[in-house]
């Protein structure tokens, strides 16, 4: 009579060694891929820091995932674009009306706030985003209803000496200066000062 117990015991052996090794060292498990943020995530926590600095508040990413049972009384974030290597989001408290512009921007890998503005009655609906300004390019003049006072100097106070169509091209020869809580910009030939406020890229104008 044949024996089937030799041959079933050693395929129960083969089974033993390939599930729990052959007395050497147990490998070693390969750790789960590490997930890269996402440039809106590392964008954000900029934004956290700022509002964290600013309020003292908890920071909600994304307003339209505020929960009224847990998010009362956070301020929280809606992303608007992105240009470059900056992106713009509007803050404000959830379930309210936003409260600023916050422009982001990358350098080196880290991110960091660069531009503030506070949204009031007079800029709330201006159309476009407001992209940080330099001087030497080619900005529009939008939102006016009509033209943009081009002032002897950088100040609601200083008379004004000539008015921009809306929708005309214009360059800024120099600039920024801050006051009334404006930025004020020189205009290439021109004499005198506009309100940033009214400015966008041609490209950032919807």
């Amino acid at each position: 009579m044949i024996d089937l117990r030799l041959p079933l015991l050693a395929a129960l052996a083969l089974v033993a060694v390939a599930c729990f090794g052959g007395g050497g060292e147990e490998p070693t498990p390969t750790p789960p891929p590490t997930a890269t943020p996402s440039p809106g995530a590392r964008a954000e926590e900029a934004l956290a820091a700022h509002v964290a600095t600013t309020t003292g508040k908890s920071f909600l990413a994304d307003c339209s995932l505020a929960d009224v049972a847990t998010d009362v009384g956070k301020i929280c974030a809606s992303f608007r674009g992105e240009r470059g290597n900056q992106r713009a989001y509007v803050l404000g408290e959830t379930f309210s009306e936003f409260g600023e512009w916050a422009i982001v921007e990358e350098t080196d890998g880290h991110w960091r706030l660069v531009q503030t503005i506070a949204l009031t009655i007079d800029n709330a609906g201006l159309p476009g985003i407001p992209w940080p300004l330099r001087t030497s390019v080619d900005v529009v003049v939008t939102g006016t209803g009509r033209c943009l006072n081009v002032r002897e100097g950088p100040s609601l106070a200083e008379t004004a000496v000539d008015c921009i169509d809306d929708g005309a091209t214009i360059t800024l020869a120099s600039g920024p200066t801050l006051a009334d809580g404006i930025e004020w910009w020189q205009v290439d030939g021109r004499n005198g000062w506009v309100s940033g406020d009214y400015l966008r890229y041609p490209d950032a104008t919807e």
